[in-house]
């Protein structure tokens, strides 16, 4: 595929995940990748999977508004990050141990 033309398909991968948007090649750190620029559709923003060749079985090549009406059907979410609740102390307190309750 030339850098001129655009390949907008539908990808699915391993784990029954489909993604629609503009695809093309990426390679970082020496690992070919395949990315799926999808766009924003309704009040969901646009964003980027990078996939490695491994996991992909299928790629349907098609047009930009097909693609773009699939994206909107398949409500696939970006990333969002999740924060983690402070680590809490042991429910054992603060009771310390010598090796030799563990050793018998």
């Amino acid at each position: 595929m030339s850098e001129d033309q655009e390949l907008w398909a539908i990808v699915e991968v391993m784990g029954h995940a489909k993604y629609a948007g503009r695809v093309s090649e990426y390679t970082e750190l020496g690992v070919p990748l395949v990315r799926v620029e999808v766009p924003a559709v309704s009040d969901r923003p646009a964003f980027e999977k990078l996939l490695g060749a491994s996991s992909i079985f299928r790629i349907t090549p098609c047009t930009r508004e097909a693609a773009e009406t699939a994206a909107h059907q398949f409500r696939v979410e970006p990333l969002s990050l999740v924060h983690l609740p402070a680590r809490q102390t042991s429910f054992l307190g603060d009771v310390e141990y010598d090796e030799d309750d563990w050793n018998g």
